[in-house]
C-alpha cells in the first residue's frame, strides 16, 4: 500500500505579467491653425498642437483648402506642434504633391518643435530612398 502526503495549497501567485503602457489617448480637437500673413504672392499658416489620427483631417482640409488658393508660396510653421505622428506624414506628402500639381511651392518650417523636427527628417529620409 502507498501513502501519499495530502496536496496542501498555499497561496497561488500568477504568473508575472508585464504591462504594456496604456494607449495614448485621442487627442480629439487638440490642433489649431491660424493665418500668420496673407497676400496674394503667399500665406503663412502656423499649426498648434497635436497631428496624430484623430487630428490629420483637420490638417490635411487646412493644406488642401490653401493649396487650391494657389498662392506661389504656401509656407506651414509647425513650431508649435507637439506632437508629430505617422499620419501626418502621409498628409505632408500628398499636399507636397498636390501643391507641385498646382504649382505652388510648399515649404514646410518645423520652428522650433523637436516632433516636427523628428517628422520632417523621416520624411526627408523617406525622400532618399525612394530615389
Amino acid at each position: 500500500m502507498t501513502t501519499h502526503e495530502p496536496v496542501r495549497v498555499t497561496e497561488v501567485v500568477p504568473p508575472a505579467t508585464r504591462r504594456l503602457p496604456a494607449p495614448r489617448a485621442p487627442a480629439d480637437g487638440e490642433l489649431r491653425s491660424q493665418i500668420r500673413c496673407q497676400s496674394p504672392d503667399a500665406v503663412v499658416v502656423e499649426v498648434a498642437g497635436e497631428v496624430d489620427l484623430c487630428t490629420v483631417a483637420r490638417l490635411a482640409s487646412i493644406m488642401d483648402e490653401h493649396v487650391r488658393a494657389r498662392p506661389g508660396v504656401l509656407r506651414i510653421d509647425l513650431g508649435q506642434v507637439r506632437f508629430f505622428g505617422a499620419a501626418g506624414i502621409r498628409v505632408l506628402l500628398r499636399a507636397r504633391r498636390h501643391a507641385a500639381a498646382a504649382g505652388v511651392h510648399l515649404v514646410v518650417d518645423p520652428g522650433g518643435s523637436r516632433a516636427a523636427v523628428r517628422a520632417l527628417d523621416l520624411l526627408e529620409r523617406l525622400d532618399g530612398s525612394a530615389r
